[in-house]
């Protein structure tokens, strides 16, 4: 089994520790998990803070509130804005302790809501999750406080649904929530962050094979090639037909130099016309490479010119055929070669095999998103409904300014 960075149960404590689960848990809590005592209660049991703090708790509270009964009722656009527009109103990098005091309220909220139906949890997170989205694609330039703000808030809310709950549909729902997460993460070029994610996600649902190869990727670009294979392994235990797992799992055996299996899988690849063109062709490539290494010239032309009758417009295996031919001494052969290139139709780097394998795909993450949007919108009438009717039993928890 794949050798996990974060054990998934120390993660969930660091949840709860954050968000305080739900009110037993933080009715047991005597020290603030962010280092902080908690401050006095009166006979009612209500946490005491100064006036103009408690008042300003409330405001973010109350306009809290009002974003999450945007998004239940549907308004995607105004919640996701309104939200951006709180917390960057509230926390500021110059003042650490500002993201400290969004949630402590934030948390408040969600403590009432989640106390009423665990299933709020979710399009509670994915709220965060669209912000965090947001968050990245405009740079969150000065804002740093608030892009880590939102980015655990999803992690940890997914964490402590999957922890409460303790259901299958639980783990695939939070599963993929830290999936989306770590493709987000990958994308930005966060790479151990996002391994982070990866792990966690499969560690709940191990036929994830999303969040397995967006893992063996992070290994792989680290040259971690053996827990590379290791977890290519185990995405084919779950997904035996992956076509782009087994020309992984080839790419890296034969950078371990356990060739044999390599050419196997290569060899299948590049020869099946259902997987796509892309994965063909980088098999044929890397193939090509493997026989010309172990000096079996033929062999690697043969590849080279029946990978030519699939892709003529593909650059790369004129050279390498050109290459092949050569170092085999048949000059004029490979300059005849070398001179069909200006002829061929020219190609976009994007679309190059290559290019491909070591760029973070959106496909990649399609399913788990689609999967995470049916989940929550099946659950934004439990969170409209909670937050009509909140559970008073919920405990607010402070900590001391």
């Amino acid at each position: 089994m794949i050798s996990m960075i974060w054990n998934t149960h120390a993660r969930a404590a660091i949840a709860c520790a954050l968000l305080c689960a739900l009110p037993e848990a933080a009715a047991a809590q005597d020290t603030d998990p962010f280092g902080g005592a908690i401050t006095a209660t009166d006979v009612s049991g209500q946490v005491k803070r100064p006036a103009g703090r408690k008042a300003k708790e409330d405001e973010i509270q109350s306009r809290y509130r009002k974003i999450l009964a945007a998004w239940a009722g549907g308004q995607t656009e105004r919640a996701a804005v309104d939200l951006m527009a709180l917390e960057t109103s509230v926390v500021s990098d110059e003042d650490p302790g500002s993201r400290k005091r969004l949630l402590q309220a934030e948390q408040a909220v969600i403590h009432e809501v989640g106390a009423a139906n665990l299933e709020t949890l979710v399009p509670i997170a994915m709220l965060h999750h669209e912000v965090y989205r947001r968050y990245l694609l405009e740079g969150a330039r000065g804002h740093a406080l608030v892009l880590g703000h939102a980015r655990g808030m999803t992690r940890d809310l997914a964490i402590l649904y999957r922890e409460q709950s303790g259901s299958e549909g639980a783990a695939l729902v939070s599963s993929r929530i830290l999936t989306s997460l770590g493709g987000m993460l990958q994308q930005a070029a966060q790479q151990l962050p996002a391994a982070d994610m990866f792990q966690l996600a499969a560690e709940m649902d191990p036929r994830n094979t999303a969040a397995l190869i967006g893992l063996a990727t992070v290994f792989e670009k680290n040259t971690r090639y053996e827990p590379a294979v290791e977890t290519l392994r185990s995405l084919l235990a779950a997904d035996p037909n992956h076509a782009e797992a087994k020309l992984r799992l080839a790419v890296n055996l034969h950078r371990l130099e356990k060739t044999a299996e390599a050419v196997t899988l290569l060899q299948e690849l590049a020869a099946d016309k259902k997987v796509d063109d892309w994965v063909s062709a980088l098999a044929a490539q890397e193939l090509a490479d493997v026989h010309r290494e172990k000096g079996k010239l033929d062999a690697a032309r043969a590849v080279l010119e029946a990978a030519l009758q699939r892709f003529p417009n593909d650059p790369r295996f004129y050279v390498q055929l050109a290459s092949v031919l050569d170092r085999a001494g048949q000059t004029r052969t490979a300059q005849d070669v070398m001179e069909k290139l200006p002829l061929i139709e020219p190609r976009t780097p994007e679309t190059a095999a290559r290019f491909l394998y070591n760029t973070v795909r959106p496909e990649t993450f399609q399913e788990a998103r689609r999967f995470l949007d049916e989940n929550a919108q099946s659950r934004l009438p439990v969170l409209a409904q909670a937050l009509d009717a909140p559970n008073k039993a919920s405990v607010a928890v402070g900590v001391a300014g």
